[in-house]
């Protein structure tokens, strides 16, 4: 296709959305901004902050040929005292009396008549003053405090989040992303204080001795979403005037990491984009934590917001491989918005994938080119793509792209911050650069930046550039591939089957759903790149498509000259899409995966491969056991990745097996672990890399579990002999697993909860010791007995189970042999309903369903409103016991049958032993 026929397609597209806007809750677009001059008062005195004065004067412009007679602009919950109207000259054209101002509480919005229509083509300012309230839910302008280590006294800050349309919170606005504009901000605060905002600060004047006004330099035009400052008493790493980290003075020698990814961070997409930060249109960025804050960051033009524990890394406490890589991607994510959102902006809140697909996709891609070694191109597959696989897979799912008369009122727009925007989104992007070339990509994105720098976008405009670049000599209909991803939901299933004693393959397609009868449209089709290697030739990294399977096309043919071993589709899971192999192609991949080095198949696609059968499994494909069965090549398996998707997976199958079934899952959980628990073992050691850790964190928390290869008595061991504390990273683990394995471990662990101060590091200890088998000790001395908040109490009385799953329903009986106990410690019935509700989610046989119906019998009438919840407990043990019987017949048998013909290991025969002499005990 042409790239003219290309623009008139798009052109059309957009056409016929704007013709379908609603109107009610978007403004008439016949008055449009240009300029804010905003005043904000704050902070009168050194208690909460609980209410802020505004002043502003918006400069506007009337478009189009028709005289205007109201500006409708957006406020919410402000009180304004006055109102007027100026022309371009500055001269009075009224006093518009508040009075007649009109507020419509649903669309946010405010009418102000005109007794003098604003003409067209004219330049105005319409001023107003107000006040607003400084808020608690962290939306607006709201306040936050931290106790100051030192003097034990509180500290208040007020701070700002604007996105997604909390502007109208805090000045009567335009606030809609496409209303761009230039912001002129000062803020009078009390002395001893600071204020910071998007741009630099000019001037400082004084109003009294101890009130001043902070003069800041005018924004690049942006949205209103954007703008940000905050007021507080902060300290600053590096130059406030080019590129500084702010945080509380205590913290300020536990900012050196994360300024120094910030010095990278911003370098590296300057050079890659051909376009260095201080180029965009402002001086200065800044990074400022918060002790509160409803994001992990906010990616405000010039001021970044975090929470505070992405910009501070304590020694000992919150500067683990863990902290570190969790900051480096916070970091890298909010700071490519400075590019792909605030630059460059979309146009309406349907295509706010345009903002974070790009942002997830370089969080991860950015962050493993300035940090190879935490290997997060390959976590990127199953960390992002086979986590939103399971929700694009449901009816609930949606498009990445929304008509813009689907989106218009506050739910809806809240509607599109879903993880397809983000996790989906960046799975698309990076197909989109495989596919095309890393060249070729990055070519297309810098001349999508660069045309659009200040201005608006829809996703046909980034389409135009990559159609621009993409490869000349590949065979797709680019507009139907790249709105199949974008405007359609779900994601397609290759089926692949073996003809001809392996010589030829077919591919089919289909979508996968998880469920076929929720709904979900089962017939779409998507244009399907096709990249595949075989034992033929063994290339893993050639990532252009051999072929698209096009939406016409109902099998593509792949033929050999020579019968094949084995064929793997998808190379390092780069296509957004799953593969189904027949019986033929998979027993060839378990014995290619099976063999020396796994014959070279990246960890992506062992992955792959784990996480697709764990899904073909649950919707009957394939049969559990078979899944089983393939598992056992990771005995040999020592790599994070593949294990990352196996134990991402294994839960769902672990957690319906009985306690008469789970001596059989210990003995083969053992057996598939060897290889990796002989490499990482209990201990650390200062050369295991970042992947090491984090693999060793979850084989430890997966053995000790289900007490597998003398987990807990081997941690004990190193807890009691060791003459270190565990570095964060294993804290939890290492605890929990210790106060499991003894009564001695759990006072030692217990002594430590005890005795910190840290909320952060007492939750994780507390979370820790309830993780004891003495479970009857635990629950009256700590937990009815104890000083805990009910929220922490939920969490130990659910560790206690979660931790030691044969032991649900002795933990079960205990609590509602005297539910009412539990109740009047909690002092709500509700609280106690949804203990029993998230207990009931790990009932695996008839008779703990009994009890359970028993107890709802007996006791419902004492639960009021929580009535409902306690009867859907009932509705959630019968499905998962249904679903067991329907999707575990076949692995019980197996892994009964495994354990009891192979050549088992001491551990294991005496565990077979025992259960053999219980059930002789047992006869009559």
């Amino acid at each position: 296709m042409s790239s003219s026929i290309f623009r008139a397609f798009w052109l059309l597209c957009l056409l016929l959305i704007c013709v379908t806007n609603a109107a009610d809750y978007r403004l008439e677009g016949s008055v449009v901004p240009s300029h804010y001059n905003l005043t904000i008062g704050v902070l009168r005195n050194s208690a909460e902050p609980t209410i802020f004065d505004g002043e502003v004067s918006i400069t506007l412009r009337v478009v189009g040929t028709l005289e205007v007679q109201q500006i409708i602009i957006h406020a919410d919950t402000l009180d304004i005292t006055d109102c007027w109207l100026l022309d371009a000259a500055g001269a009075q054209v009224e006093a518009i009396d508040i009075s007649r101002l009109i507020y419509e509480a649903a669309t946010q919005q405010v009418r102000v008549p005109l007794t003098q229509a604003a003409q067209p083509g004219r330049n105005y300012t319409l001023g107003f003053k107000y006040t607003g309230h400084i808020r608690t839910d962290m939306a607006g302008f709201f306040s936050a405090n931290y106790v100051e280590r030192n003097t034990n006294v509180t500290k208040w800050l007020a701070l700002t989040q604007m996105q997604r349309i909390n502007a109208r919170l805090v000045l009567p606005c335009f606030d809609e992303p496409a209303m761009k504009a230039q912001f002129q901000l000062q803020i009078v605060r009390p002395n001893g204080y600071q204020s910071i905002a998007n741009t630099k600060l000019k001037v400082t004047t004084a109003i009294s001795q101890d009130r001043f006004v902070d003069h800041f330099e005018e924004t690049p035009v942006m949205s209103t979403y954007l703008l940000a400052f905050m007021v507080a008493n902060y300290s600053a790493r590096g130059n406030v005037s080019e590129f500084a980290v702010l945080t509380r003075p205590e913290f300020h020698d536990n900012t050196e990491f994360s300024y120094h990814v910030g010095q990278q961070v911003v370098s590296a997409y300057g050079e890659l984009f051909h376009s260095p930060y201080a180029e965009l249109g402002n001086d200065v960025l800044q990074y400022a934590s918060s002790p509160r804050f409803p994001h992990n960051g906010m990616e405000n033009w010039g001021l970044i917001i975090y929470s505070d524990d992405v910009l501070i890394q304590e020694p000992g406490y919150s500067d683990d491989w863990s902290d570190k890589e969790f900051a480096i991607r916070i970091i890298a994510h909010e700071t490519s918005h400075m590019w792909f959102g605030d630059s460059v902006t979309f146009s309406w809140w349907s295509y706010f994938w345009l903002n974070e697909a790009f942002a997830r996709y370089y969080e991860y891609f950015m962050a493993h080119q300035l940090y190879p070694e935490f290997h997060l191109d390959e976590q990127f597959a199953v960390r992002q793509m086979q986590l939103i696989f399971g929700t694009d897979a449901r009816n609930g799912t949606q498009p990445m792209t929304s008509p813009e008369s689907e989106i218009q009122t506050p739910s809806q727009i809240a509607y599109k911050f879903s993880g397809i925007a983000y996790a989906k989104g960046a799975c698309i992007v990076r197909m989109w650069r495989n596919l095309m070339g890393a060249q070729n990509f990055d070519t297309a994105i810098r001349s999508y930046l660069q045309q659009y720098h200040l201005t608006n976008t829809v996703p046909y405009n980034l389409f135009y550039h990559l159609f621009e670049h993409w490869p000349k000599n590949q065979d797709v209909d680019l507009v139907d591939f790249l709105t199949d991803y974008t405007e359609q939901v779900g994601y397609p299933m290759l089926i692949v089957k073996a003809l001809q004693g392996n010589k030829v393959v077919t591919v089919e397609q289909s979508r996968f759903l998880l469920n076929k009868d929720d709904g979900s449209n089962a017939t779409l089709k998507y244009t399907v790149p096709i990249t595949f290697t075989t034992n033929l030739e063994r290339d893993f990294y050639n990532l252009t498509p051999y072929k698209y399977l096009h939406k016409t096309v109902n099998v593509l043919w792949l033929d050999f000259t020579s019968p094949i071993d084995w064929i793997l589709f998808n190379l390092r899971q780069s296509n957004y899409q799953r593969v189904f192999y027949d019986d033929t192609l998979r027993e060839g991949l378990l014995l290619a995966i099976s063999a020396t080095n796994h014959s070279g198949i990246p960890v992506e696609n062992r992955a792959q491969i784990i996480d697709d059968l764990f899904n073909f499994a649950q919707v009957q494909y394939v049969d559990y056991a078979d899944v089983f069965r393939f598992l056992e090549y990771l005995a040999k398996e020592v790599e994070y990745v593949p294990w990352y998707a196996v134990y991402e997976n294994l839960n769902t199958v672990a957690k319906r097996l009985t306690p008469e079934q789970l001596p059989d899952f210990r003995i083969y959980l053992s057996s598939i672990t060897a290889a990796v628990f002989e490499k990482l073992g209990v201990g650390w050691s200062a050369q295991d890399t970042p992947l090491d850790v984090a693999n060793r964190n979850k084989l430890i928390k997966w053995l000790c579990r289900y007490q597998a290869s003398n987990c807990r008595p081997k941690v004990n061991v190193q807890f009691v002999t060791g003459h270190e504390v565990p570095s964060p990273d294993y804290r939890e683990t290492f605890y929990c697993a210790a106060s499991g394995a003894d009564y001695n471990s759990y006072t030692m662990v217990w002594g430590q909860y005890y005795l910190e101060n840290r909320t952060s590091e007492k939750n994780m200890l507390w979370a820790a010791i309830s993780c004891t088998r003495d479970y009857e000790t635990h629950y009256h001395k700590m937990i009815i007995s104890g000083t805990e908040s009910v929220e922490q109490k939920k969490i130990g009385i659910a560790r206690m189970y979660e931790e030691n799953p044969d032991l649900v329903q002795a933990i079960f009986e205990m609590i509602t042999k005297n539910i009412t106990e539990l109740a009047y410690n909690f002092q709500s019935w509700s609280a106690t309903a949804e203990v029993i509700n998230d207990m009931a989610e790990y009932f695996t046989t008839r008779e703990q369903q009994q009890l359970l119906k028993e107890f709802y019998d007996s006791n419902h009438q004492f639960f009021g409103e929580s009535e409902a919840l306690l009867s859907k407990s009932l509705v959630t043990v019968e499905n998962n016991l249904n679903w067991a019987q329907t999707h575990l017949e076949g692995l019980v048998k197996y892994l009964a049958d495994r354990n009891g013909s192979s050549c088992l290991g001491a551990t294991s025969l005496v565990v077979v032993l025992l259960l053999a002499v219980g059930s002789m005990l047992a006869w009559p």
